[in-house]
């Protein structure tokens, strides 16, 4: 109203790239837990009170694609989890990761090796073909991250069953 019509615009198309800019640099990051009705399927904890977590682990979904912008925040709330009492075990469910860059693949590489410092397992669910990818692509020079087709499998093997799920 109190610009014309082409200022107007462009003030519009700015505020929405702040914005898009900001979400997309903040993900939810979803505690997973065993959901009490369906004992194959982890669900979002703060939807379900009912899901518990397994013992010592602690599952995480980011809910966007993992890139330069939102990589030191995601890593900031995986370290948090892995530091909790009696954890020795991170899983990072994929799925929901659309998609991960050349320098969130390195932040995860690194993660990993600072998790392990402290006696704690980074493993990686359900990653989609590009992720697993530019993760493939990354690990030259470095060790693999641990890999699963299902968060149900991650779960088995740090926790000592069938890795095969």
């Amino acid at each position: 109203m109190v610009f014309d019509t082409l200022p107007g615009l462009f003030i519009g198309i700015g505020a929405s790239a702040v914005l898009l800019v900001y979400k997309a640099s903040r993900p939810h990051v979803a505690e997973l837990g065993l959901d009490s009705e369906h004992p194959d399927r982890y669900v979002d904890r703060s939807r379900d009170a009912r899901a518990e977590p397994p013992g010592g682990v602690v599952i995480l979904r980011v809910e966007s694609p993992l890139f330069f912008a939102n990589a030191d925040g995601v890593e900031a709330v995986v370290r948090v989890a892995g530091a909790r009492e009696g954890v020795h075990a991170v899983v990072l469910d994929a799925e929901t990761m659309a998609a991960v860059d050349v320098s969130a693949a390195d932040m995860l590489g690194g993660l990993a090796d600072r998790l392990e410092a402290a006696e704690v397992r980074l493993v990686i669910a359900r990653s989609v073909g590009q992720v697993r990818d530019v993760l493939a692509a990354a690990e030259e020079g470095r060790r693999a991250l641990e890999v699963y087709p299902t968060v149900v499998a991650a779960v088995r093997a740090v926790s000592g069953g069938d890795p095969c799920g």
